[in-house]
């Protein structure tokens, strides 16, 4: 979704309980479904664990994935910082809901290239990125700012702009991308107004 910046940050919590649940899951569950980093060019370096997912893009009623339930407790507390971004004076937001949540996983010393998400639902959808694993030497670029995201922090991104991940170090950065939806929300895109 657009705004008027690269990125917003909107929360902190504890990534140790989600980085407990999903070590338990083992390297078995990052190679279970290879579809999106085969089908998309700049995710040919990353792993996906779905856990509310369709790879048709849709705008409602997602698929709850196995592991959601699994995982689920665990994220609560940035599901609940998510929905406190998105509530507004006048209650705009309270009947919001998630269209997208999972996990992924990028290489060590790899990179996410250059690109802009588009269609329908994505245009529609507050884009979020929460850090679990990660270090100083992973950047994060949206239209030429660069941004490190620190373990636990839940960070808005403007997908609309070029965005780039480099991950210089040694390691593979683990984040959750989340997509909530407000159903009426007006968003100034740059191909024209559209509403949620």
């Amino acid at each position: 979704m657009y705004f008027d910046s690269p990125f917003r940050h909107v929360g902190t919590i504890d990534p140790e309980p989600l980085v407990q649940v999903i070590e338990s899951m083992g390297e078995a569950a990052w190679n279970e479904y290879v579809v999106r980093q085969e089908l998309f060019e700049p995710h040919r370096h990353t792993h996906t664990i779905p856990l509310l997912f369709d790879l048709d893009g849709r705008h409602k009623n997602p698929t709850p994935w196995p592991r959601l339930t699994q995982i689920k407790p665990a994220l609560e507390p940035a599901l609940a910082v998510i929905r406190q971004a998105n509530m507004t004076d006048n209650g705009l937001g309270g009947d919001g809901y998630f269209v997208r949540i999972i996990l992924t996983r990028l290489k060590p010393g790899s990179n996410i290239n250059p690109h802009r998400d588009g269609g329908y639902s994505m245009l529609r959808s507050h884009r979020y990125h929460l850090a679990l694993t990660t270090n100083n030497l992973v950047e994060f670029e949206i239209a030429g700012e660069t941004q490190h995201f620190a373990a636990g922090e839940i960070w808005e991104i403007n997908n609309r702009e070029e965005h780039a991940v480099r991950n210089l170090s040694g390691e593979s950065r683990i984040h959750v991308i989340l997509d909530y939806v407000v159903p009426g929300e007006r968003v100034p895109d740059p191909e024209g107004m559209v509403i949620a």
